[in-house]
């Protein structure tokens, strides 16, 4: 298993960037319409067709703020993990290269599980 995630990893990270930087402005996201794509020059955690749903889910989940919470459910960081699921994939909430690389983890496990975890993906919109 772990050859599967290093190898979707791998195949994922096409950008040598350890800035926790985005260059897009927060992105408004609205109920209705689906989250900004990410820019063309990547500088993100994870480049290529994972790195932009991880960006999408990113926009709608904490519009690109690893210090979001939401105190109803206690979901928190940039995709805006539940603690307990955090504790299990060992996320650092708040570290957006940790957040991103436990979700290419999740990827891994395939689409439909992937789907499960992200309301945007549930809607379709990334």
């Amino acid at each position: 298993m772990a050859a599967v995630v290093w190898l979707a990893l791998l195949g994922q990270v096409a950008c040598n960037s350890v800035v926790d930087v985005c260059i897009e402005p927060a992105v408004e996201v609205h109920e209705d319409e689906p989250p900004a794509a990410a820019s063309e020059v990547c500088e993100l955690p994870l480049c290529g067709a994972l790195g932009e749903r991880l960006f999408c889910i990113e926009a709608y989940e904490s519009r690109h703020w690893g210090g979001a919470f939401n105190r109803r459910s206690g979901a928190a960081g940039w995709l805006q993990w539940l603690p307990g699921t955090a504790r299990q994939w060992g996320v650092v909430i708040g570290d957006r290269v940790s957040e991103w690389a436990a979700a290419a983890r999740i990827a891994a496990y395939g689409e439909s599980f992937f789907r499960s975890q992200w309301v945007p993906l549930q809607r379709g919109w990334c």
